[in-house]
């Protein structure tokens, strides 16, 4: 059964950065970033190392979130990666990050919803990230209450 890891912390306080540096020390890990790169917001495979366009220019085929517009394909990138990583034997599996589109059923969803139906099956740790503002409202959506444990680097 999967050990579920919150790693949370203020917008924009560099969790991200943070979480790639540890990820960076470690094997037998996978799952997905999302890096400001330039100011704009991209998605890292951790395990092909693959850099994706997350952040459009333009309102085709895009999710829109606040100021964000975000590729609606690489939302489906995303989510097949994780879906896969499912089914292999991590000793981590990294979440960056779920925040209020996934809490609003769309974003990554609903893949992380899959995921967390099928703990079971993974016998790893699922490392999410999630926004401090959001923390409360994360643990609640997804019914964690006494299931997960904060995550420190």
């Amino acid at each position: 059964m999967a050990e579920l890891l919150i790693f949370t912390g203020p917008v924009k306080s560099g969790k991200t950065t943070e979480l790639m540096q540890w990820a960076s020390t470690k094997k037998n890990i996978d799952g997905i970033f999302q890096p400001i790169i330039e100011e704009k917001r991209f998605l890292y495979h951790i395990t092909s190392k693959t850099l994706k366009q997350f952040e459009a220019d333009k309102k085709i085929n895009v999710v829109e979130i606040g100021n964000y517009k975000l590729l609606q394909e690489s939302f489906d990138w995303a989510k097949n990666i994780l879906m896969r990583a499912l089914e292999q034997p991590l000793d981590y599996l990294i979440i960056d990050e779920v925040g209020p589109l996934e809490l609003e059923g769309k974003g990554l969803e609903p893949t992380i919803t899959e995921l967390l139906r099928n703990e079971k099956k993974f016998l790893g740790k699922i490392i999410f990230v999630v926004r401090e503002s959001l923390l409360d409202k994360f643990i609640q959506h997804y019914k964690l209450e006494t299931k997960y444990n904060l995550f420190k680097t």
